[in-house]
């Protein structure tokens, strides 16, 4: 099947999704996936990205892996708020802070999200694939074809400390060129992310396991660091993420009595790292531009 026939321009909000994740040159799959899609100069567009350093959120790429076009049915603004509690209030859960943070937080509760979308085989077919899987594990059973899926992220709340970057603005180009690289004066910015696990309406025949390593890929991961994250993480935790868009190394810490990822970027854009964990039904981001060595001391003092 030709790729670039099966991507017609109907299908550009799926397809926006994926491109805006893929890293720059290389031969990774979202490499090869990009020079198939032949778009020479893509166009602007806006969207939600509550996760610092341009990433963009999983369900927005796994709903452009399983469908040509998606319908937002719920998109909401965030808003600022000026305690921990009255975040709370907000979002339907108790807020946490930073106890090893002596300075006053700034706070937002980050809008729910909904994306619907038609499940395409021929699409889903195509990626596994190009994602160089074959045989049986690139099967995809009929039933799937026409599907209705559907990713839900509920409200959020993004708690941040010290000097952050100022948000840069949403557009395409920045998302796949990233933000520019931070200041001497970032070190002191921390920015703690707190949202429930997604609700997910998929197809039973569904191999969602295979639908996130693509995304994982997509996002600039190795395919043994996407095992690793979803082996760790699941899918619907994955999909409530943002992971960096671009992952140095990686190492399981633990965070209190749970398991954690930390993801080391190197800093050259964006963060330092990214700490993610998942406890009593939450998620968890603890990102940071200073030194990854504080990270794990810096989670376990959430409270």
């Amino acid at each position: 099947m030709n790729m670039r026939a099966m991507i017609r321009p109907a299908a550009i909000v799926g397809a926006i999704a994926i491109v805006a994740a893929i890293p720059a040159g290389g031969d990774s799959v979202g490499s090869r996936f990009l020079g198939s899609l032949r778009i020479a100069r893509p166009k602007t567009v806006t969207a939600s990205a509550p996760a610092p350093g341009g990433a963009r959120r999983l369900n927005e790429v796994a709903i452009g892996i399983m469908a040509e076009t998606t319908a937002v049915a719920t998109a909401e603004e965030d808003r600022t708020a000026p305690t921990a509690d009255s975040a709370s209030r907000v979002a339907g859960f108790r807020v946490k802070v930073l106890s090893a943070r002596s300075d006053h937080p700034s706070m937002s509760v980050l809008g729910a999200q909904t994306v619907g979308a038609r499940a395409n085989r021929g699409q889903l077919t195509t990626l596994l694939a190009e994602a160089g899987r074959r045989g049986a594990d690139a099967r995809v059973d009929p039933s799937i074809d026409g599907a209705s899926v559907t990713l839900a992220v509920p409200r959020g709340v993004r708690v941040q400390y010290g000097n952050c970057p100022a948000p840069i603005a949403n557009t395409l180009q920045n998302q796949i060129q990233g933000p520019p690289p931070p200041s001497a004066d970032n070190g002191s910015c921390v920015i703690l992310t707190e949202v429930p696990v997604a609700t997910s309406a998929v197809p039973a025949a569904l191999d969602t396991t295979a639908v996130l390593e693509i995304a994982l890929e997509l996002m600039g991961m190795s395919p043994n660091q996407a095992r690793d994250f979803q082996r760790l993480f699941g899918w619907r935790a994955a999909v409530a993420m943002s992971p960096p868009r671009f992952m140095r190394s990686y190492e399981v810490v633990p965070v209190g009595d749970n398991q954690g990822m930390l993801m080391i970027t190197g800093g050259r854009r964006g963060p330092t790292y990214v700490l993610a964990w998942v406890a009593d039904g939450l998620v968890y981001t603890l990102t940071g531009y200073g030194s990854s060595a504080d990270a794990v001391s810096l989670a376990k003092s959430a409270n």
